[in-house]
């Protein structure tokens, strides 16, 4: 409904316009359900003299600020790329979202304080029937906020939405809690409401930090999504004349803004212009049907000669006994009066450290029955992905 009434063409979710329009349209319906939700609960906590009702309120007025800062977040990453930032600005989406919920982690933080105080200086708790109905009422209209974030983050693939919708779940949670204090201390006519808004706040700090990673990881640099690493590679596989590819590099500058760069594989006899030309075809459909930024470096490889067909898998074989962790790339021969010399690409697992002296000394113990003399010539590095 929300899509309909306020988000022209939403379905076309690739276009910034339309991306902008959802961040908009989120912030705003998060302001105004946040409002009405902090007045009502404020007046109930302060009529029923709870602090846990009380913290319930302002933990929608938080809310509310941080659709306030949603909203200025999705104007920000829509501003178009310029001399100074020439990516773009869509990261502002990012560090909008690390507010979010360092907002979440602050009003944590200060009703753990409250509630403590409520802990050490209890006072009388005042529950009546309406207090009930307001607050199901409330979990009625976050259960409502929570499936509109969600379903916003996943159209767009939005961190901050997500970190919204997130923040509404711990609401309905913390509010559920506040009704099962209302009814025990009903029940059995103690006071606990300083220890379930110790929980409740506790609960609210725990998923701020929680938040807090999930939207920095972005801005540092996180791991491709294995969809979108294997869609990548399986469209360059589809052309012809490409033999393989390695060392995919994806630099995120914000959603929608992605850099790539990759090493393709051709043989070494193509012509060099049909080479170039093919690099070109796959740059520009990256542009235009997948909205991404490629660069392609060709890799000439020998995939003809025999000789050096059997020493590539020779090789291979050394290695995957030694770690099939292991993998390399950029295989090259050079021929020389006395002996072959060796050249390639060593790729050794994060968690594990090889030195290039062990890395060669094991390969030349594996070729050391060969009757010829060879010559290594190695890299050793990290995996790019």
């Amino acid at each position: 409904m929300l899509k309909k009434l306020f988000i022209k063409d939403y379905n076309n979710v690739n276009n910034p316009k339309v991306r902008n329009r959802y961040g908009v349209v989120s912030g705003a319906f998060g302001i105004i359900s946040n409002i009405i939700l902090f007045i009502i609960k404020l007046i109930i906590g302060i009529i029923a003299n709870s602090v846990t009702i009380i913290a319930d309120a302002f933990n929608n007025l938080s809310d509310s600020l941080s659709s306030i800062i949603t909203v200025i977040g999705f104007r920000l990453s829509s501003r178009p790329a310029d001399k100074e930032h020439p990516y773009g600005h869509a990261r502002y989406e990012y560090i909008t979202g690390t507010i979010v919920a360092f907002l979440v982690f602050v009003v944590g933080i200060l009703f753990v304080k409250s509630s403590i105080e409520k802990i050490i200086h209890p006072e009388e708790i005042i529950l009546e029937g309406a207090t009930y109905i307001v607050l199901i009422v409330a979990i009625a209209i976050k259960f409502w906020q929570m499936m509109v974030y969600i379903d916003f983050s996943k159209a767009i693939n939005s961190k901050v939405i997500k970190a919204n919708a997130q923040d509404s779940r711990n609401d309905i949670i913390t509010t559920l809690a506040v009704i099962i204090a209302m009814i025990i201390m009903d029940m059995f006519n103690i006071n606990i409401d300083g220890y379930i808004g110790l929980v409740i706040s506790a609960f609210i700090v725990i998923s701020a930090i929680k938040m807090i990673k999930e939207t920095i990881d972005p801005l540092l640099g996180s791991v491709p999504s294995e969809e979108q690493i294997n869609k990548i590679k399986s469209e360059i596989l589809k052309y012809d004349g490409v033999e393989g590819i390695h060392d995919l590099m994806i630099h995120n500058y914000g959603a929608g803004k992605d850099f790539v760069t990759v090493h393709v594989e051709v043989s070494s006899d193509m012509n060099i212009v049909v080479a170039h030309d093919l690099a070109d075809s796959i740059e520009r459909h990256f542009m235009k049907d997948l909205n991404l930024n490629l660069t392609v470096h060709i890799d000439p490889i020998d995939i003809k000669d025999e000789n050096t067909r059997i020493l590539h898998d020779k090789i291979k074989n050394i290695l995957n006994k030694f770690d099939n962790e292991i993998s390399f790339h950029d295989f090259r021969v050079v021929e020389s009066s006395d002996s072959r010399k060796i050249i390639f690409d060593i790729v050794v697992p994060f968690e594990i450290e090889y030195s290039k002296d062990e890395l060669v000394k094991i390969l030349q113990e594996g070729l050391k029955n060969e009757k010829e003399e060879f010559v290594f010539s190695v890299n050793v590095e990290k995996p790019i992905l």
